[in-house]
């Protein structure tokens, strides 16, 4: 059976548009899904979550800076009562100490 060049034309017009509405569909499909996952994965960034998050970090900063005071403090009690009792309580303070007046434990944060 023969067909003329009318049918063909028709028949191959059928193909490429079946053709491409599959490809878009499946494209927009492709896309949706995408842009799912992003809003899935991306966290709240409302200015109230901001704002807390902010309040949050100075918080742990200040306390940083209070932690450091304290073992200020505490490198600084222990070196006076090292020279105040003399070399044999100063000798085992001297060993837990570094040179340089610290724990061992990096000690120099912030100066």
């Amino acid at each position: 059976m023969l067909m003329n060049d009318a049918a063909q034309a028709i028949i191959a017009l059928g193909v490429c548009a079946t053709v491409a509405i599959t490809v878009v569909a499946i494209g927009h499909a492709d896309v949706q899904s995408l842009q799912v996952r992003k809003k899935a994965w991306q966290p709240d960034r409302s200015p109230e979550v901001q704002d807390r998050m902010s309040r949050i970090e100075q918080a742990v900063d200040t306390i940083a800076i209070e932690v450091e005071r304290m073992s200020e403090g505490q490198r600084f009690t222990t070196k006076l009562l090292a020279e105040r009792f003399g070399e044999g309580v100063g000798s085992s303070a001297n060993r837990r100490l570094g040179a340089d007046g610290t724990n061992g434990n990096g000690g120099n944060h912030g100066r």
